[in-house]
């Protein structure tokens, strides 16, 4: 159990993760995953520095992690049991508490776009069929996200028959310099797994902002649905619990139901979380007090 955590840091903050999970015993890896990070940030801190809103900034990180082929978003995501990778990703704008997500999306590299896109309609949840229609719409053209490593690891998977789990959802949490908050989360699922099954990052459970909290999950998506993760961390803190006492208490209770997941988060003063129950879940964090991005 692993809990990172500062307070009054801000505004404006910026925090991102890369994944719980996945990452035990690669080293190598994981120190891929936090460069590529600490690049993000660098990229995405001084627009929201300059005064981009939450909800742009947060959209504008996942977007660089989903290009990035480390991670199990966008151009890394992994490929289900018939070959396909299937993107799921939403988007919550805290200061009008809009939630919007799009599901299983296939021949796209950016689901956070859709997911964004959304926030301006009335109907905020699309499937499969539905996403495809909006990004034509949209103008963006069909792109498989598939890479020759991912379909190497794909064919292993199938000669070796064993279920397969893959860290590496990527998500991040903001604080504008206006004090509004948002959370994106973006990924491929599950190595391995039936066709469209489902995750926790296109629903409110993973993925979840008010004007009170923003929090973005990652780890084992049936349980972070089973518990609600997101929307619990939020209500205490709304109900007038600290973001620390909020995560401690969700530790604790992830510890006693054996839970493999983790969490970022902020609050409206700039306090930030950064919590896993798995081995490791690269994360960075910026804000006005730091000389230079903290990564861990």
């Amino acid at each position: 159990m692993r809990l990172r955590h500062g307070e009054k840091s801000g505004p404006p903050v910026l925090l991102v993760h890369g994944g719980a999970g996945g990452l035990e015993g690669d080293s190598e890896l994981l120190r891929r995953r936090r460069e590529a990070i600490a690049d993000v940030l660098d990229q995405v801190w001084p627009k929201l520095l300059a005064g981009e809103a939450a909800i742009g900034a947060a959209v504008r990180a996942v977007e660089l992690l989903e290009d990035c082929p480390l991670f199990n978003a966008g151009r890394g995501a992994v490929l289900q049991s018939d070959g396909l990778a299937r993107l799921s990703a939403s988007v919550m704008d805290g200061s009008r508490q809009k939630f919007s997500a799009v599901a299983l999306v296939t021949h796209l590299l950016h689901p956070s776009r859709l997911a964004l896109a959304l926030q301006e309609r009335e109907q905020t949840m699309l499937g499969p069929l539905g996403a495809q229609l909006l990004a034509r719409e949209l103008g963006i053209p069909p792109q498989s996200p598939v890479t020759p490593e991912q379909g190497r690891k794909w064919l292993e998977h199938l000669a070796q028959g064993e279920a397969g789990r893959q860290g590496g959802t990527v998500g991040a949490v903001v604080l504008d310099r206006e004090g509004r908050l948002a959370a994106v989360t973006s990924t491929g699922g599950n190595r391995g797994n039936a066709p469209e099954r489902m995750s926790d990052s296109a629903t409110p459970a993973g993925n979840y902002a008010s004007a009170f909290a923003a929090v973005a999950c990652t780890g084992i998506g049936e349980q972070i649905v089973d518990d609600g993760l997101a929307v619990r961390l939020e209500t205490r803190v709304r109900d007038g619990a600290s973001l620390r006492q909020a995560s401690e208490q969700l530790r604790r209770e992830a510890q006693r139901g054996g839970r493999r997941y983790g969490w970022i988060a902020l609050d409206g003063r700039g306090d930030w979380i950064c919590c896993a129950t798995t081995g490791a879940m690269p994360c960075g964090v910026m804000h006005p007090g730091l000389r230079r991005a903290i990564i861990f």
